[in-house]
């Protein structure tokens, strides 16, 4: 992993590409340059990030965020994105931006009657059993995710079966099927919480198997925990070594790094980490942390949350070390959105058996239930 100081300014360091151009599949309406460079100027100072989303990228996108967000009035649609996405989608267009935890509760909870989650695919699939007499969209039929595609109801019916009586907890990142399977979901805010409340002294859970050991170590004495061997490409990526071998050099430099991780990382990571959540909680930590002077921080997740902290921070803050992007959450572009907005193919209507959202809706209250 390649080093990459930066802060605010100094965007230009960060090991991530640069800003996407628009596709040209879709043509947005034409409006006022005024209008334009008004629009232009909104997404330059909320993205935050002047070498990589100058002038010239937020002038060409600004047609595109100016009919989303006309088009969002005129259809009653609340648009949801997740942290993963790109700055252009999360401070262009979303009405609300956060982890699976935060975002379903606002699936299920928005008074608009058209959901369009900007993700995943499970993640839409959620917002569709929390809320499904809404029309859900998902721009992006083909944006899937290793650690949903990874897993079956079938896997699930297999384990049920070896493991009576055992309950099942299964994290959000899985498909309707599975979770229709599975007694509750949880999150990556959440999932000690509710494993540590459920009844008996095992517990199943699936798919991710670090996020399982983690589990593991943490109710070590109390519970067996059956792990699924399910894993986040992206968070796989990370190794204990490479960060024992960040913290070693930057100490010898006289730099107090501070690593955060996320909980599909492996045991090794989470074992060097000053600080273990969700890419929310990851994100408030990291600024609390630039707020007292310890701006030396390094993340270790998904390449979204490092843009976040970078447009969302008063303080300067000196991320450290490579992210790793989710090639399945950045497939999706403004003009997908559109789009879906505009007139959406039937693939990009989330539709799911009333008998599979019924059972898997009773996953998702009891995790409701057992976090709040």
């Amino acid at each position: 992993m390649k080093a990459i100081p930066l802060n605010r300014e100094a965007g230009k360091h960060m090991q991530m590409p640069t800003a996407p151009l628009p596709k040209g599949a879709v043509k947005p309406k034409i409006f006022p340059e005024e209008e334009i460079e008004e629009e232009a100027k909104r997404l330059f100072e909320a993205i935050g990030q002047s070498s990589r989303w100058n002038m010239r990228i937020c002038r060409s996108i600004s047609p595109l965020t100016l009919e989303i967000n006309q088009l969002k009035k005129e259809k009653d649609v609340f648009l949801i994105a997740h942290s993963y996405q790109t700055p252009d989608i999360v401070y262009g267009v979303a009405d609300s931006v956060s982890d699976s935890y935060t975002l379903s509760k606002a699936a299920r909870d928005a008074p608009q009657e058209t959901i369009l989650f900007s993700s995943v695919r499970f993640m839409a699939e959620t917002a569709k059993i929390v809320s499904p007499h809404k029309l859900v969209l998902h721009p992006s039929p083909d944006a899937g995710c290793s650690l949903s595609d990874g897993i079956s109801a079938e896997d699930v019916i297999k384990l049920k079966k070896k493991y009576p009586g055992v309950p099942v907890a299964c994290y959000i990142n899985t498909t309707a099927s599975v979770k229709a399977e599975c007694d509750v979901c949880v999150t990556s805010s959440n999932y000690l919480r509710i494993c540590e409340r459920l009844p008996g002294d095992k517990v199943i859970f699936v798919p991710d198997r670090f996020m399982g050991k983690h589990i593991q170590k943490h109710l070590e004495g109390s519970k067996e925990v059956i792990i699924f061997d399910g894993e986040c490409e992206v968070h796989a990526e990370f190794t204990g070594e490479k960060v024992i071998s960040w913290k070693e050099r930057m100490s010898s430099i006289g730099v107090d790094l501070q690593v955060l991780a996320h909980p599909e990382c492996d045991a090794g990571v989470l074992e060097e980490s000053d600080f273990v959540g969700s890419s929310e909680l990851l994100m408030k930590e990291a600024m609390r942390l630039a707020s007292v002077g310890s701006n030396n921080i390094m993340l270790i997740t998904e390449c979204g949350t490092a843009e976040r902290v970078l447009a969302e921070s008063e303080h300067e803050i000196n991320l450290l070390g490579s992210c790793v992007m989710c090639r399945h959450m950045k497939r999706t572009q403004l003009e997908d959105i559109l789009q879906a907005l505009r007139e959406p193919e039937p693939e990009q209507i989330i539709e799911i058996d009333e008998g599979i959202i019924h059972r898997a809706r009773k996953s998702l209250s009891e995790m409701f239930r057992l976090a709040e």
